[in-house]
């Protein structure tokens, strides 16, 4: 039986969460959304992903914050995430790669490409 790929969406755009979700369901995955860093944070105890996807605009912590603590956080600390931002600026895409992003989107987006950038990480750590 194949493994079902575990999504973390982090976002605060509750309309952009429905369209990934959605999407992201009908293709099999098991999606949980987030809609801060804070809360992504706490669903670590039950629910370890295989993939995150953040933005980094977002809280009280943002996305980069967000990326510092999953990186210490030994239950996912080596899961890849990749940033889904309005953020492209050079400098907010070196700071994702210095802090150990594994991609790095901007919106808008399609869906079917941040499909495509999930199943390169996937691959990369040898999940899919």
């Amino acid at each position: 039986m194949a493994h079902t790929i575990k999504l973390l969406l982090v976002e605060d755009e509750e309309e952009l969460i429905k369209i990934v979700e959605t999407y992201f369901r009908d293709e099999g995955y098991d999606v949980r959304t987030a809609f801060s860093a804070e809360a992504a944070i706490s669903q670590f105890s039950t629910f370890t992903p295989d993939v995150i996807v953040s933005d980094v605009k977002m809280g009280e912590m943002d996305g980069f914050g967000f990326l510092e603590v999953v990186r210490k956080t030994p239950s996912v600390k080596d899961v890849p995430l990749i940033f889904l931002t309005i953020m492209d600026d050079r400098a907010s895409v070196e700071r994702a790669v210095k802090l150990g992003a594994s991609g790095y989107m901007t919106k808008p987006f399609d869906v079917e490409e941040l499909h495509v950038k999930i199943n390169e990480v996937l691959s990369e750590k040898g999940k899919r």
